[in-house]
């Protein structure tokens, strides 16, 4: 790690207020609680001391200071989060941070980022005019068109410009250019290009769209033409725009799916940032996986046709069976949002998406469409439906809410529905690991209570380190150390400037929030920090006296066995003088 001076760090987070920082990240309540964004959070159990700019979740135990947050909610390195803190402070830090990447796929991204600034100068060129053109008439502002990176892709010009600085068969397997008979071409000619990201802001890939009006007249190739599947381009794991959209998600809590990138442009013009596109895919494990990492709802907004609604029912059931809240956007009468928001503006999508129902409501509107509500058959068939699409609700409040609304509306006995259900193979859920909970000893805890109160009262340290001067575990021995190797050097301990010189011991970090963890009462007594105290010598004296045992079973020697006899006696009289 680059050498950046205490003076530094305190000065960028004197700067930084902690409230400020984490607000514009997630959701705060008045009390500067939040859900916490580490973990799986239902009742908000983060919060915020302003006073020692400190965070924590009573429920995770996750805590830190706002140089943490930054590090962890981003998933980067302690400098690049000082890196972000000193930019927002308008503070000069002159560290080099380097982009996430594969070093293996250095000359990839290399190449990509480089097809993508010439894809970007052709589009604000002479050559571009149409394209231009074509986009502004979309409704495509010049702002969204660099928000989104848009370029343009001329008439085979890139394949020759490219061969003079690299590899044509490195620029083959990015599919940038095409080999047919020996002569190459460009990939992606006389095409509007929609550049594919990935979570850290590389290029992975390329989506070309037409716009000449005569290749729109030709239907034998496609509307759009995609990069094939490369070591970075994998389409069944792409989420287009997650690279714009990740931060809004994780602090709203919600990502929208579309399922087109006009649509994800459209809607980010709005307002809804948290929005993304499946690449016309469908939805895979791999979208899956990622998604319950993100620990959000989900609100599916796919065409409106007969086709969207059947991939709506699709995805809506792989995220209901994973547990994930699942809510969709319906408007009638337009295919999709990009023509609906053109069509009826902004006040009209936020009425819809205000209008939202769960994807269960969904489902069930969906299978009454088909039927005659008046058909005693019918009803029949589309009870039984809805019966099988109930199984899928893991909350058993809302299963039995739903089974009361299908039995008042058809005037049936709820325990006929209710034995259905009984009878009705559930819907396979996934197997979830859950944490392990820890189980401790009084040993255990006295050393956590120990640590805890030095953490938090700087009087504390001074009298376990003249009372005491050492834990049990070694884990938890040498976070005290470091404790009091801080208080030393600097003359007094603050548990926000701590964090910070402890950042590069992994082992040190997981200690302290498995310490932080443990629900803590905040205030304590001489009489029960010394309980603490003589426990851990308990513990120490029991285990001395196991080995003194130990050592005088494995010797035939009569004198050395009196000889630790009276050792083992004199240590229990030192006990008995507590």
């Amino acid at each position: 790690m680059a050498f950046i001076s205490k003076e530094m760090i305190d000065e960028i987070k004197n700067k930084n207020d902690i409230v400020d920082v984490i607000g514009s990240y997630i959701t705060l309540n008045d009390k500067n609680k939040a859900l916490c964004p580490f973990h799986d959070d239902h009742t908000p159990s983060f919060s915020i001391q302003s006073d020692k700019q400190i965070y924590k979740c009573f429920s995770c135990g996750e805590s830190g200071n706002v140089i943490t947050f930054v590090q962890k909610y981003n998933n980067i390195s302690f400098i690049e989060s000082l890196k972000i803190l000193s930019d927002r402070a308008g503070i000069k830090l002159d560290v080099q941070i380097p982009k996430k990447r594969n070093i293996e796929y250095d000359n990839y991204y290399e190449i990509n980022d480089t097809v993508n600034r010439y894809f970007k100068n052709n589009l604000n060129s002479t050559s571009g005019k149409y394209a231009m053109k074509y986009l502004l008439d979309r409704n495509i502002s010049k702002e969204l068109i660099k928000e989104f990176s848009l370029g343009l892709s001329t008439s085979n010009n890139l394949s020759i410009l490219l061969s003079k600085k690299y590899n044509m068969d490195l620029l083959t397997e990015l599919d940038i250019v095409k080999e047919i008979n020996g002569k190459y071409y460009d990939t992606f000619q006389s095409r509007i290009i929609f550049p594919i990201f990935d979570e850290e802001n590389n290029v992975i890939g390329f989506s070309g769209r037409k716009y000449l009006s005569d290749d729109l007249k030709d239907e034998t190739q496609p509307k759009y033409s995609n990069t094939k599947e490369t070591k970075l381009f994998i389409k069944s794991s792409i989420l287009y725009n997650i690279n714009n959209a990740l931060p809004f998600i994780k602090k709203k809590h919600e990502i929208i799916i579309t399922e087109g990138f006009m649509d994800t442009i459209r809607i980010s013009s709005i307002g809804y940032k948290n929005v993304i596109a499946l690449m016309g895919t469908a939805f895979t494990k791999d979208h899956l996986e990622k998604i319950i990492k993100m620990k959000c709802k989900v609100v599916l907004n796919l065409d409106q046709d007969n086709a969207g609604v059947l991939s709506t029912i699709s995805i809506g059931e792989e995220l209901v069976k994973n547990n994930i809240e699942t809510s969709v956007i319906i408007f009638d009468d337009f295919k999709d949002s990009d023509d609906f928001i053109n069509k009826k503006g902004k006040e009209s999508f936020d009425i819809a998406y205000n209008n939202k129902i769960s994807f269960i409501d969904f489902k069930l509107k969906h299978l009454r469409s088909d039927k005659n509500m008046k058909d005693s058959v019918d009803i029949s068939k589309f009870i039984n439906e809805a019966i099988e699409s109930l199984n899928m609700i893991d909350d058993d409040v809302l299963k039995e809410l739903k089974t009361k609304e299908l039995a008042k509306e058809f005037d049936i006995d709820e325990s006929v529905i209710k034995n259905k259900l009984k009878g009705t193979k559930s819907i396979e859920k996934p197997i979830i690991k859950q944490e392990e909970v820890k189980r401790y000893n009084k040993y255990d805890i006295s050393e956590i209570r120990i640590l805890y109160l030095m953490i938090n009262y700087d009087d504390v340290i001074l009298y376990f380190e003249n009372s005491l001067g050492y834990l049990i575990h070694d884990n938890m021995s040498q976070l005290a150390y470091k404790i009091i190797e801080f208080r030393n050097d600097y003359g007094y301990f603050n548990y926000s400037d701590f964090i910070d010189y402890i950042s590069d011991a992994e082992e040190l970090n997981k200690t302290l929030k498995e310490v932080m963890k443990y629900h803590h009462n905040e205030e304590y007594t001489l009489d029960e920090l010394e309980d603490y105290i003589n426990t851990v010598k308990e513990f120490s004296i029991k285990r001395r006296i196991e080995s003194l045992k130990r050592e005088m079973n494995s010797t035939l020697d009569i004198n050395k066995k009196i000889e630790i006899a009276k050792k083992i006696e004199n240590i229990n009289k030192e006990v008995l003088k507590w």
